[in-house]
């Protein structure tokens, strides 16, 4: 039982790990705690076995256990004091405590002596505290090691649930008394109407992952709603697009604790973001500097387009390029609610938010940031009414990865109609498939793989469909804009602020989208979806990724492959699957060569002589052997009686398996490929396998080099308990053909009418309620088809095969390899 459930679990994670399903990391903890287990309990019911054998294996297990275990420890946290911290008084080695935000910003003010608003901030181990005081961990667990991020409808009910915790938990009351106090503090210097923004800093947030635009801010916050405000931004931890991007991303839920700025309300008169370097056009030594009227939430979210001023990144900056974007709306404080959308007047739609010298200012900003930081910087800031100038955040610029030699494509030759021409490439790259338009949120329940989203803004809330997107191309927004940045993070080609995208794409039209042209195409564009310019990975070495590749790295590679080696013993294990191999191998062999005393209490083990070159031993528990072969070492397979033995060995003995020569095969050159195939000397003992039967019952473990087979039967007159149990696993190929392999043998198992389940090369097939003449055909076919199969993974080369031999199997060919097959 421990042997079957670690298998399977060890096909989950491999499963998980080669088709790069993102999961919670909690998930991939969960999953190895219990293969843990499974090992733990095989070892020591071998030990029971035999308690003076290999009394080192329990060792190499726990030194694989305690690496794999290294990588899901976290970070020492703790929920004491302090739980709130005045923004100048952070220390520089503090962003465990602040989160980066918070760190950047007393940075900003500490270091380089510029304007920031007056906060404080409300520390990681407040929200450490807060989970523990109203015993919140548990639960999240729970409820992220079952979420499906790639569903909708699952992603929705997780995230309301998390939500819902934190917004009933309790605050804690000492925690409430110092945000209070902290709050109390701040007023005696901005006055007693003082109004906060709420606003995020998560560890792991405006770092290399920018989780821009997936956590709330709350504006215009007074003593009154305070802590209710932050209580609503620590749950947006778990909204559906933040789940989505943190488990993409590969983040810990406990390594991303929450902390919160509460920072001084500027009512800003404009509003932008600084990226000191120009990740539109590439061009070199230039930063801009985007602009709008009002906050700048209408700016990040994507709703309206800002102006654009390009400046010459020299000793002194100077304005080299001026865009005017249309700024039809502004975002203003309210005084009975925390904003209001206003409109903007006409005058003021198409002319330039920031003049010159502010322009130059930010510029100088900008520049001593990113030689602070020592990187590209993305910047937000403000002007308030008596044109005082903020700088609210400074992170590192989610720009797109530049090549050494980057690929030329050109694509003057195509044919096709363009559609839209013009807009912003917020990531570049190519994309195509069929237009999905998005209304409202809902409508992303309904987007199918591979669509090209259009919608009328970029929201960030897209974020939770990245993985299915092809491309976005949107009516508004700009490349300054939180899903730009989130785009550029996943590789989606997205073409931003088209002015026509909703009036010019058409629901369910297939289009072809090439953002670094700034142009879609009616219909595939085939030459432009295969050239080196389409849609790159580029999540694929996320810390999830990482963390998985070691932890399967220690998990699955199997070196203990042949029993006979002198390297088969426990110091030669390098993974838990040499140690599964290793403790089965022996666990079967101490089974049947345990003493005479136990050996007659079952009528002893017996040495099966067959025409099949393999070494096969029967244990008869009643009725499966003629009595008259008394107390013979040897049998032949006349001499077995067993119903469900005699019909599995006539399909391995069936003439169309050649199982003693290939064709054209030069075997002594082949050795290794001979070995896996299970074409051994019958004097190999260590190879042998084993049947445990009776007249209608087979329990066999039988075993072709490095494959192995478990099957387990009954067939009788009782069609209601007449079934037959199939598992197959391991092989001498890599993942790809064995998998392959794996294919086929599902293809075929389905046809004989098993129910199969297939997990990475793992395969389990059922057959129940069948009367004895269906499973006797069916072990028949079984048995052909393990003979068809000992080599298959070695030379089977894509699905087009899979496909050709399954056909070519269920017409009566047994027989596949050959020269030019293998080579």
């Amino acid at each position: 039982m421990h042997d079957k459930r670690a298998h399977e679990l060890m096909a989950e994670l491999e499963e998980i790990y080669h088709n790069q399903t993102k999961v919670d990391l909690k998930v991939i903890e969960d999953k190895y705690n219990a293969l843990s287990g499974c090992v733990s309990e095989m070892l020591t019911a071998f030990s029971k076995m035999c308690p003076s054998c290999y009394p080192d294996l329990k060792d190499y297990f726990k030194r694989f256990d305690s690496y794999i275990r290294y990588i899901f420890s976290s970070t020492e946290f703790s929920s004491a004091p302090p739980f709130t911290m005045p923004l100048n008084e952070i220390p520089s080695n503090g962003q465990a405590l602040v989160g980066g935000k918070a760190l950047h910003l007393s940075a900003i003010e500490k270091a380089l002596n510029l304007p920031i608003p007056r906060g404080f901030v409300i520390t990681t181990n407040a929200f450490y505290y807060f989970v523990e005081f109203n015993a919140l961990r548990k639960s999240i667990d729970e409820r992220l090691t079952n979420l499906d991020i790639n569903s909708t409808a699952s992603l929705n009910a997780t995230s309301h649930e998390l939500v819902e915790f934190i917004l009933k938990a309790q605050m804690p009351p000492d925690m409430g008394e110092k945000i209070l106090n902290a709050f109390h503090t701040l007023q005696k210097t901005i006055g007693k109407n003082a109004r906060l923004a709420m606003r995020s800093s998560a560890v792991g947030e405006d770092t290399k992952s920018s989780f821009a635009g997936q956590y709330r801010t709350i504006l215009n916050v007074g003593e009154d709603d305070l802590l209710d405000a932050y209580k609503a931004v620590i749950a947006s931890k778990y909204a559906p697009r933040a789940l989505y991007y943190r488990i993409n991303y590969g983040l810990p839920d406990i390594e991303t604790p929450m902390a919160v700025i509460a920072l001084e309300m500027i009512d800003a008169a404009i509003s932008g973001i600084i990226y000191t370097e120009d990740i539109e056009h590439f061009e070199p030594n230039t930063l801009t500097i985007h602009s709008i009227w009002g906050l700048g939430e209408l700016l990040v979210g994507g709703k309206v387009s800002p102006d654009i001023i390009h400046l010459k990144k020299e000793e002194k900056p100077r304005v080299i390029r001026k865009q005017i974007g249309l700024k039809p709306q502004r975002m203003a404080l309210a005084q009975y609610k925390s904003t209001e959308v206003l409109r903007v007047d006409d005058d003021k739609q198409r002319s330039l938010s920031i003049d010159d010298p502010s322009a130059l200012v930010l510029a100088d900003w900008g520049m001593r940031l990113e030689k602070h930081f020592k990187e590209p910087q993305d910047i937000e800031w403000c002007m308030s009414h008596d044109g005082k100038l903020f700088l609210l955040q400074s992170r590192p610029l989610r720009s797109e990865e530049t090549e050494l030699n980057p690929p030329e494509c050109e694509f003057d030759d195509v044919k096709n109609a363009v559609l839209i021409s013009g807009g912003e490439r917020a990531c570049s790259g190519i994309g195509a498939g069929k237009v999905f338009k998005v209304d409202q949120e809902s409508d992303l329940e309904n987007l199918p793989e591979g669509a090209v989203l259009v919608a009328r803004n970029p929201s960030p809330h897209y974020v939770t469909v990245m993985n299915k997107l092809s491309a976005v191309v949107t009516d508004t927004g700009s490349t300054a804009g939180h899903f730009a940045s989130v785009a550029r993070e996943f590789g989606v080609p997205t073409l931003v602020n088209t002015g026509v995208a909703t009036t010019h794409l058409h629901n369910g039209s297939e289009v072809t989208v090439y953002a670094d042209g700034k142009e879609v195409y009616e219909g595939t564009v085939h030459a432009m979806l295969e050239s080196p310019c389409a849609r790159r990975d580029l999540l694929s070495d996320s810390p999830f990724s990482r963390k998985l590749r070691y932890v399967i790295n220690f998990i699955s590679p199997l070196k203990l492959t042949e029993p006979q080696a002198d390297s088969f013993v426990p110091e030669g294990s390098r993974s838990l699957h040499d140690i599964l191999r290793f403790t089965h191998e022996k666990a079967v062999q101490e089974m049947f060569h345990m003493g005479d005393r136990r050996i007659r209490k079952v009528g002893g083990a017996r040495k099966l002589i067959t025409d099949i070159p393999m070494l096969f031993y029967v244990v008869d528990v009643g009725g499966g052997l003629r009595q008259a072969i008394g107390d013979k070492k040897t049998v032949r397979i006349d001499d077995i009686l067993s119903v469900p033995m005699h019909a599995l060995f006539k399909g391995l003995s069936h003439p169309g398996i050649i199982w003693s020569t290939f064709t054209h095969f030069d075997w002594a050159e082949y050795d290794k490929i001979v070995m896996s195939g299970g074409i051994i000397s019958p004097d190999a003992t260590i190879f042998a396998s084993y049947a445990v039967i009776s007249r209608d019952y087979l329990n066999l473990n039988l075993r072709f080099g490095y494959h192995f087979v478990i099957l387990d039967t009954i067939c009788g007159d009782q069609a209601e308990d007449n079934y037959i149990l199939f598992r197959f696993s391991g092989g001498g190929a890599d993942f790809e053909k064995r998998s392959l392999r794996a294919d086929f043998l599902s293809t075929i198992l389905q046809r004989l009418g098993f129910r199969v389940d297939k997990k990475s090369d793992l395969i389990d097939g059922q057959l129940k309620g069948e009367e004895r003449k269906r499973v006797e055909h069916t072990l028949d076919m079984t048995g052909r088809l393990l003979g068809a199969t000992r080599l298959m993974d070695m030379y089977l080369k894509d699905s087009a095969m899979v496909e050709t031999y399954a056909e070519d199997f269920m017409n009566g060919r047994y027989h596949f390899a050959s020269v030019e097959e293998i080579a």
